[in-house]
């Protein structure tokens, strides 16, 4: 009996001893960046693109953070002033304004670049995309907080300044064969943002960061273990902050939404808001509320949230699989569609919605 105690006890010795013996040999291969919840994060406000941001940076140094943190206001600040139409010097300005038909305005390498993307989509999308439809967007006035329709005359008028036909891309600038067009990087802007922000984290060697920029949320790195991140999507029909949904998303991915809720104003019951139908020159009047777009291309994603929303649910939902991005639909009765890569990964977190299929 005493044997048999005594190897029992050296049993049991033995297995707590392999068990302390795997976990250090475990830890010792763990780097403080891919245990979970091993360091630290901090979130920081700021402000850029017409709207709020917000960058949660996840570092185990505080200083490292801070700075961090100064790289991402530079490198938006920069961003903005260069791409917005509204600063008086930027490249876009300047050649919205004194192009001359048929004349050739050289633009820099990127620039020139995203153009010729934004061409692309508006061919693939049959025009619902457009990288010229600032006239319209000006004449209406939303996003300034303009509350007024314009006449059945003056939404004609503009129609006729926002034909892409009459742009021409050549090797180092672009060519108008029109009078009054103008240029905007209004629908992709945050995507370029965020695609350059996670390059810069990338050089950094930052662990992880979720970086939102309106309705754009950059994801990058992990924080530990888990390298799985939940972005809440923004209720159309809810104050601000409140989501309807949640999508589990992997690092490297930028989620983008577009919807009728974030810049509008109400007439006779009909809601009018900022996102055009090249078209018609009106809102789009589709039956979407909401269409957010995930991808590792923030210049597709947000570009293609505007370009789903102005499709609809059918013709959109079809781009959005020739794509293969993650894609998800929220129509005015409240129901919700997403594309098959989406169905195990986002779950409702709002009563009054419901998972549909088409």
């Amino acid at each position: 009996m005493k044997k048999f105690l005594a190897r029992h006890r050296r049993i049991k010795i033995w297995f707590f001893l392999s068990i302390i013996i795997v976990w250090l040999v475990y830890m010792a291969f763990q780097t403080p960046y891919t245990r979970i919840n091993s360091y630290g994060s901090k979130s920081y406000p700021g402000k850029a693109f017409g709207t709020t941001i917000k960058k949660t940076i996840y570092m185990d140094d505080e200083a490292e953070r801070d700075e961090v943190d100064k790289a991402i206001d530079d490198l938006l600040k920069s961003l903005d002033e260069r791409l917005s139409y509204r600063n008086f010097e930027s490249e876009l300005a300047i050649c919205n304004r004194s192009y001359a038909v048929d004349g050739i305005v050289e633009l820099s390498p990127d620039i020139l670049g995203y153009i010729e993307r934004e061409m692309e989509i508006c061919k693939e999308t049959d025009g619902a995309f457009s990288p010229c439809i600032l006239p319209v967007s000006k004449l209406w006035g939303i996003e300034d907080g303009a509350s007024d329709i314009p006449s059945q005359n003056e939404i004609d008028k503009v129609l006729s300044y926002i034909d892409p036909s009459n742009i021409k891309l050549v090797d180092d600038g672009i060519s108008f064969h029109s009078y009054d067009m103008e240029l905007d990087f209004g629908a992709v802007g945050k995507g370029i943002a965020a695609d350059e922000v996670m390059k810069m984290l990338d050089e950094k060697n930052v662990p992880g960061a979720i970086i939102s920029i309106g309705g754009t949320i950059a994801v990058y790195g992990d924080k530990g273990r888990d390298d799985k991140w939940y972005v809440g999507i923004q209720d159309p029909r809810d104050k601000e902050g409140n989501v309807f949904g949640v999508l589990e998303v992997s690092g490297g991915n930028v989620v983008s939404t577009s919807g009728d809720y974030e810049k509008y104003f109400e007439a006779d019951g009909k809601r009018y808001h900022h996102i055009f139908d090249p078209k018609t020159g009106y809102p789009a009047d589709n039956g979407l509320i909401s269409v957010t777009i995930c991808s590792d291309d923030g210049f597709l994603s947000d570009a293609m949230s505007t370009a789903c929303f102005v499709m609809g649910l059918d013709e959109g939902m079809k781009y959005a699989k020739k794509k293969g991005v993650d894609a998800i639909f929220v129509t005015s009765d409240k129901k919700v569609y997403v594309t098959k890569s989406v169905r195990k990964r986002f779950v409702l977190k709002a009563d009054e919605y419901e998972i549909a299929k088409r």
